[in-house]
């Protein structure tokens, strides 16, 4: 038998019975996210008005110029709850932002000049006391930082200079005790920070206003959640983070910025105000919901009987967005794919919010797969 011919042969077979992969956007299902924008007379030179919509409901608005957001934008959850609102000038925003929780009470008010931090920042408690204020200049804190307690009472000042840390005014647990911040001064040395019941939550070294050197991150029973090295406001080298089952698992994190504020560390239970995780708008009741209605089991997944869980993370953005979306718990035939699908195609969420103050986080949600 001529060997060319049986390649070929060999490989025809291969090709006719490598499965389809599978593609969530190519199903008949209806479009779940879409946008529109409308000209003014149709020409594209003129101001336009966006639209954002999950299914039929506009959940962002606002007008656009020369692709550029601009003026006052509106930013909805899928039942016409205003979220937060601010304004753009040219793309960046600009003036006051205000955001709003479920009950659509006022969590902060927070000013950007020419896309920088700017102005007084203030954020609230769920109890309406101002729980963070500080006065911000080209995107850095300057003056005195104050931060309360949900109650009102005072938790932390500290000091800013040229944008930096500089020296610890005060700090005091939910009762009004004063607490240890550490040698602190001049932007330099060891610096501790606590839960508002006065556990230990944080030792990091700074360095010239930056975090520089180790640092560690406690839970409220005092053990090590998360550790590692700072170098000039990065997290360098490897990171080590308690993992959910209680294990530590050490994370390479070369060149991660460190945010303002360190994300999905400070959540303590019993103060909802210091630190409330980002949400899907309308809960976990509304996510399942959303889940049930337009989750289109794969045919080659439903015939050999796959069911389980994918776990995914993305990030979710101080507007909502939803970002840098990953699959790390994988059941295959096509539930991966799904389930990243739907994840990508949810609306904006409610951001996570640090003393009242929108911030980015990682958000680690499953999707269920189960035959009925």
């Amino acid at each position: 038998m001529n060997i060319k011919y049986f390649l070929a042969v060999v490989i025809s077979i291969l090709q006719f019975s490598a499965k389809a992969q599978y593609k969530p956007e190519d199903l008949v299902r209806p479009p779940i996210l879409s946008e529109s924008i409308i000209y003014e007379d149709n020409d594209t030179t003129k101001q336009a008005i966006y639209y954002r919509y999950f299914f039929d409901n506009a959940t962002e608005t606002g007008p656009m110029l020369n692709g550029k957001r601009i003026g006052d934008w509106f930013f909805f959850d899928p039942k016409g709850n205003l979220m937060f609102r601010g304004h753009y000038k040219e793309g960046l925003k600009t003036g006051k932002w205000e955001y709003f929780n479920s009950d659509g009470l006022l969590r902060c008010e927070i000013y950007f000049k020419e896309g920088l931090a700017d102005s007084t920042w203030t954020g609230y408690s769920l109890y309406k006391f101002p729980i963070y204020i500080a006065k911000y200049k080209y995107g850095g804190i300057v003056d005195t930082l104050k931060t309360y307690h949900e109650a009102g009472v005072n938790y932390l000042k500290m000091f800013y200079k040229n944008g930096s840390p500089y020296s610890v005014i005060g700090q005091w647990d939910l009762y009004g005790n004063p607490l240890e911040s550490g040698n602190f001064k001049y932007g330099t040395g060891t610096l501790m920070k606590y839960y508002p019941y006065g556990q230990l939550f944080s030792i990091e070294q700074y360095s010239g206003g930056s975090l520089s050197g180790e640092a560690k991150y406690l839970n409220t029973s005092g053990v090590k959640k998360a550790y590692g090295v700072n170098i000039d406001n990065q997290k360098k080298e490897t990171w080590t983070y308690l993992n959910y089952d209680g294990a530590e698992v050490p994370f390479a994190t070369y060149g991660k910025t460190t945010a303002p504020f360190d994300m999905n560390m400070s959540y303590d239970s019993t103060n909802k105000s210091m630190y409330s995780p980002a949400q899907y708008p309308g809960g976990t009741k509304m996510y399942q919901d959303y889940l049930s209605k337009n989750l289109i089991y794969p045919e080659s997944a439903r015939q050999i009987k796959i069911q389980g869980t994918v776990w995914l993370n993305f990030e979710v953005d101080e507007l909502g967005h939803i970002y840098d979306v990953k699959v790390y718990s994988q059941i295959g035939e096509g539930c991966d794919e799904e389930a990243e699908f739907l994840i990508k195609n949810m609306p904006n969420w409610r951001p996570a919010m640090q003393m009242g103050i929108p911030v980015k986080s990682r958000v680690y949600l499953p999707v269920e797969f189960k035959m009925e």
